[in-house]
């Protein structure tokens, strides 16, 4: 079976010669031509049916996992263990290995964990940070959970993120937090530190990442802290930086890119390049207008605080606190001003989401 698969929003159709397919109501996988050519509501709909599949051969995969390792085959396959069995002779990589191990220890201890697999109230990782959480409660306090504690573990946890689980694990089991200041110097020279920040602490340093994520889009701190650094020093000694192993992009980009309500500043499709919104230059047949000044832009961000974008089908609000940028909610083409009421603040990628929008229907409006 070959695949068709699409480049880019509206690019052409291609095969990569991989199988694809869609799930019919008797769970079996049945081929189709493209999935290009499907209506948005229709792929979606196929994909939501694929991970209830996925769900449901996740559950089955960890009923056998259990038994394996009930009946420990992996000896008869000379293999020392269930994970040097699944790495090996399987392929799975070792995280992906240990997590299914330990959610298939944890199944066979709780079986009712499987509709909650199917559902997708809970995920691998989570029941592999239960399975950890225990086994610390194990070793610190030296007492054995009982079924009846971790299903009341697990019931808490349902449709929660990682980083929710976490604290929910650390307060339920009275985890203490494990608290390091250490430094390791590498033979290269390089430095690990490990450092452990209190809540608010680490809630302010969050903020601040969110904030110049125009100029260091990546979330990785080491780049964060010599960002920071890096501008302090600038700050201090009026001498320009060099970035070394951090991304270039000039902080001049990245205060432009706001301060131009984002949308001059990022790229459009081929057929929509001759037209803006934010630019400085006039728009054939749209009025005039002053620039933002950046008092109201501050005021936005700082009572909005998050991209306000919503699906209009779920009432969903996208959140995002990253690449924050202000965006007429009518555009200026349409009779938008710069009036308070006419602004909301997006994230950079819903801004050129909405941009988009708009511009095709700016092109396709009748003069």
């Amino acid at each position: 079976m070959k695949s068709i698969l699409r480049n880019g929003s509206d690019g052409d159709c291609r095969s990569n010669g991989s199988g694809t397919g869609e799930i019919a109501n008797d769970n079996t996988l049945q081929p189709h031509p493209s999935l290009c050519h499907l209506p948005s509501d229709e792929l979606l709909a196929r994909f939501g049916r694929l991970v209830q599949t996925e769900r449901k051969i996740t559950h089955m995969v960890l009923e056998y996992i259990a038994e394996i390792d009930s009946r420990r085959l992996f000896l008869d396959k000379a293999y020392p263990s269930l994970f040097e069995f699944m790495v090996h002779e399987f392929g799975y990589s070792s995280s992906a290995a240990i997590r299914r191990i330990e959610s298939a220890r944890l199944l066979r201890e709780i079986p009712e964990l499987g509709k909650k697999i199917e559902s997708g109230a809970l995920n691998l990782s989570q029941l592999s940070q239960v399975q950890q959480a225990i086994r610390t409660v194990q070793k610190t306090e030296d007492r054995k959970l009982e079924p009846g504690e971790k299903s009341e573990i697990l019931n808490r946890i349902e449709h929660t993120t990682q980083r929710q689980t976490e604290v929910i694990l650390s307060q339920t089991l009275s985890i203490p937090a494990l608290v390091e200041h250490k430094q390791k110097i590498h033979g290269d020279e390089s430095v690990t530190l490990t450092v452990t920040f209190s809540k608010d602490q680490f809630s302010t340093l969050s903020t601040v990442q969110g904030l110049i994520a125009h100029a260091e889009p990546e979330k990785v701190w080491a780049n964060t802290f010599m960002y920071l650094a890096q501008r302090e020093l600038q700050r201090r000694t009026n001498k320009k930086s060099v970035k070394n192993s951090v991304s270039a992009t000039p902080i001049s980009n990245s205060i432009s890119s706001f301060e131009m309500d984002g949308k001059s500043a990022l790229p459009l499709p081929p057929p929509q390049d001759n037209f803006t919104f934010a630019t400085s230059t006039p728009v054939a047949g749209a009025a005039a207008r002053k620039p933002l000044s950046s008092a109201p832009k501050k005021m936005l961000i700082r009572e909005q605080g998050h991209c306000q974008f919503k699906d209009p089908a779920s009432g969903k609000v996208c959140g995002s606190r990253r690449l924050l940028q202000i965006d007429h909610i009518q555009p200026v083409w349409a009779g938008g001003t710069n009036d308070i009421q006419n602004l909301q603040v997006l994230c950079a990628q819903h801004n050129r989401h909405k941009y988009r929008i708009e511009n095709s229907v700016r092109i396709t409006k009748p003069e």
